[in-house]
């Protein structure tokens, strides 16, 4: 058995007590009396990360073990001649689509949902900046509503709408890098995009999603407050509103608990319908680690919204490698090589993907906002996972409700597990977790404590217990 060398899972009631009462602010709950539906791996997706061949030249167990649910492509940064974009040339638009053809078959192969990139397939890269030709310079939409026309029949001709997500356009507000226009420029964009999609009848089944705003909702962000009373005016709201939540390490407008409440009162301030909320971009490039991993996956699961992982791989990287979860023995550079190996995040997106199953349980995470978990009753064990994200100190997870999965008096056996991969370069030799050994704790009313002391702030965490009485599935 292997001794915990980041992290110290302290045995003892006495202890335990009273660690916790020192850390109130720094505890999260589990709660095994209420249920909250069958896991379906909200947060099992990214963004490119797919190598632009089919068959795909990653095997498929390496998606399949994750729960793989979203992906997402355009054809982003492929500058040779001929996969330029739709700026470029008619051309340059079909090698763009011919790579987001082969992630959408696929995604489709491994029973996963496909988003479009449309602004990638446009070319924002290589529209030449401020000096170069945008969507409704001059309140000209010819050469875009042309693209439009183009893309629409190209989904229709080759793929399943109900199976496909059209973004309308990627961070309007995240300039000079995908819009150097007006915010008023980018609604009219929106407005036309939608309403002549709509207007297809081919495409009836596909959802379209937006906004995709860079920064988080809220009152201050002009974006947002101009483009949703004029999506409410000209009943052109997606069928998922887009965030991205990529801010600083301990920036609570981009933690899902915050934009779950500043999104819904911009929605009652302007009469918007509820929708589902897609988080289509999580993860800043710092917490690519298993505690940030396991912290986001927590915090999508509890709120009910979809997520795919961002990607911060630049060239032939970012078609390939899954956004970083899994990297290459010997050069992850060598867009041909084959030699995949599992990152530092892997290991927790397969234990979710591949453990966490049964029922979803209710969870609330530390008032700190550093901890947080995921957690499931399976007909054999109770499994968590948390992830105290990108921090270190003393933490603590409780959890209640005991006597749902059998546990009345005595004390129960978990098994701690741990991620220890540094980062999205880390080449790891197993895709397990390591296993950290068994601890014995004690039932005090309905239920037990589990102290954990943070010392390595990438470290993530995993725990197991027998179920003595399952739950109906």
């Amino acid at each position: 058995m292997k001794t915990p060398s980041t992290v110290s899972v302290i045995a003892g009631l006495g202890l335990a007590l009273a660690v916790h009462a020192q850390t109130a602010s720094q505890t999260a709950y589990v709660d095994l009396s209420v249920t909250r539906g069958r896991p379906e791996h909200l947060a099992s997706g990214w963004i490119y990360g797919m190598p632009d061949n089919y068959p795909n030249q990653i095997p498929s167990s390496w998606y399949t073990a994750m729960g793989f649910h979203w992906g997402k492509g355009g054809g982003a940064q492929l500058g040779s001649v001929g996969k330029r974009g739709w700026v470029v040339s008619l051309d340059d638009y079909k090698g763009r689509f011919a790579s987001t053809l082969a992630n959408y078959k696929t995604c489709r192969a491994l029973g996963a949902e496909f988003h479009i990139y449309a602004h990638d397939l446009w070319g924002t890269d290589q529209a030449g900046g401020k000096n170069g030709k945008w969507p409704g310079d001059g309140g000209n939409f010819s050469d875009y509503d042309k693209f439009v026309k183009q893309l629409m029949a190209d989904v229709a001709a080759n793929m399943d709408p109900a199976h496909v997500t059209w973004d309308i356009w990627n961070e309007p507000d995240i300039q000079p890098y995908f819009w150097v226009r007006s915010a008023q420029q980018w609604v009219d964009l929106y407005i036309r995009t939608q309403k002549a999609i709509r207007a297809n009848k081919a495409l009836d089944a596909m959802k379209i999603s937006g906004p995709a705003i860079g920064f988080a909702p809220g009152p201050n962000n002009a974006y947002w407050t101009t483009w949703l009373p004029q999506a409410v005016g000209n009943k052109t709201i997606p069928d998922y509103y887009t965030l991205h939540l990529l801010g600083g390490l301990g920036d609570i407008t981009y933690d899902p608990q915050y934009t779950n409440t500043s999104l819904a009162s911009l929605l009652r301030k302007y009469g918007a319908p509820d929708r589902q909320v897609f988080v289509n971009e999580y993860a800043a490039a710092a917490e690519m680690v298993p505690s940030g991993y396991i912290w986001w996956i927590s915090r999508l699961e509890r709120y009910d919204m979809f997520g795919m992982l961002a990607n911060w791989l630049g060239g032939t990287q970012l078609h390939d490698l899954f956004g970083g979860l899994l990297t290459k023995k010997a050069n992850p550079g060598n867009y041909a090589a084959t030699d995949y190996a599992p990152a530092a995040g892997y290991p927790v997106y397969r234990y979710y993907g591949t453990n966490m199953t049964g029922l979803r349980v209710n969870t609330t995470g530390s008032t700190d906002r550093w901890l947080d978990v995921y957690a499931t009753v399976g007909a054999d064990k109770v499994r968590l996972l948390a992830g105290v994200k990108v921090h270190t100190g003393t933490y603590a997870v409780t959890i209640r409700g005991l006597k749902s999965v059998g546990y009345s008096a005595g004390s129960i056996d978990v098994t701690a597990y741990s991620f220890d991969g540094a980062s999205t370069k880390t080449v790891l030799s197993s895709v397990e977790p390591t296993i950290r050994g068994k601890t014995s704790y004690p039932i005090t009313n309905d239920s037990i404590t589990i102290v954990i002391r943070q010392t390595a702030n990438h470290t993530g965490w995993a725990y197991d217990f027998d179920v003595k009485k399952p739950k109906q599935v």
